[in-house]
Formats: structure tokens, sequence, C-alpha cells
């Protein structure tokens, strides 16, 4: 059985799998952690989940794949093995994302459809956040926290400070240090 090494961890297993010719209804389990919004959907494949010791958390709303969970959960050592298995669609990937980091290690909240944020750790240990604008449309946004511009002018930058991106931007920050003016210690 599939998937493997991960069988006993992460509590499923699948035999056989199919692909998807267009994206099928999800329905979220009574009682459960996710608060799957109307309309979230799986894509491209559905992996055929059995459940050999996991919590289902989303299913399909299928008649044939209805028979198998779309994605479960379960503990493992000090953490959990969450397991998709499928391409989860948009608002399916946003709930998942929002359950399992609830609180996003970059900081950057409240972002507009067309901005992204990416966040890495350079080689020297600094904080690096790329953020794109991928619209005609220049869009607003506010630092997470202090900033220190690495393109344009290398200003400092308040943390909730507005910060603008023209259309098919991209800006890149890292994290101010500690001696940032102004900045509470």
């Amino acid at each position: 059985p599939a998937p493997a090494r991960l069988v006993h961890a992460a509590g499923v297993r699948y035999d056989e799998f199919s692909n998807l010719d267009r994206p099928v209804a999800l329905r979220h389990t009574p009682g459960g952690p996710l608060d799957l919004p109307d309309g979230a959907t799986a894509t491209r494949w559905v992996d055929g989940l059995t459940v050999v010791d996991a919590d289902v958390l989303v299913a399909y709303d299928h008649p044939h794949f209805g028979r198998w969970p779309a994605v479960t959960t379960r503990c493992h050592g000090t953490g959990r093995i969450t397991y998709v298995g499928t391409v989860p669609g948009r608002d399916l990937a946003r709930c998942l994302a929002g359950w399992l980091a609830p609180n996003p290690a970059s900081g950057w909240r409240s972002l507009p459809p067309s901005v992204t944020a990416a966040t890495a750790t350079s080689p020297n240990g600094d904080r690096v956040h790329v953020v794109h604008n991928w619209s005609w449309q220049p869009a607003r946004i506010s630092a997470p926290t202090y900033l220190s511009e690495v393109t344009g002018h290398g200003r400092l930058i308040q943390a909730g400070a507005p910060l603008d991106l023209g259309p098919w931007d991209v800006q890149v920050y890292s994290t101010a240090t500690d001696d940032f003016p102004g900045r509470p210690k």
C-alpha cells in the first residue's frame, strides 16, 4: 500500500487513484476543526484513501468519490501529519493553510488577492521578504514588522507603515535589526 513509509505515521493508505476532468465539490466533517467554505473543491486527482488510524477532515461530495476522504490528519510523535489526497482548489488551500499555520511565520496578513509574500532566511541569518503584485493595478499593504528595503533606496520602514506596490511590482525587504531608530526594545 502507498504512501509506503508513511502509512503508519499518517494513518492512511491508498490502493488506487483517479484523475479528475473537472473540480469535485467537498464537504467538511461535522464537528471537525475546519471551517470549509461553500464552493471548496478538489482538482486534478483523487487518492482513494483508506483510513487506518486518522481523523477525516474533508470528504468528497460525489456519488463515487464520496466513499473516500479528501483530507485526513493524525497526531504523530510531537507533531501531526495531514494528508491531502488531491490538488486543493483555492478555497480548500486557503482553509488548510489557515488551519495548519494560523499564525503565519512571515507575519504578512490581509494581503490583497493580487499580492503574494514569501519569507525565507538568508545564509547570514537575515529574514528576507519578497513581495509581488501580480496585477496591472497598484496595491497597498502594511509592513508586518520593522523592515529594511533591499531593493530601492535602502530606507527603513516602521511596522504597520503602508507599502505601495506598482503594477507587476516586486519588492525585497529584510527584517530590520534591533538598532532600528525608534523601535521599541
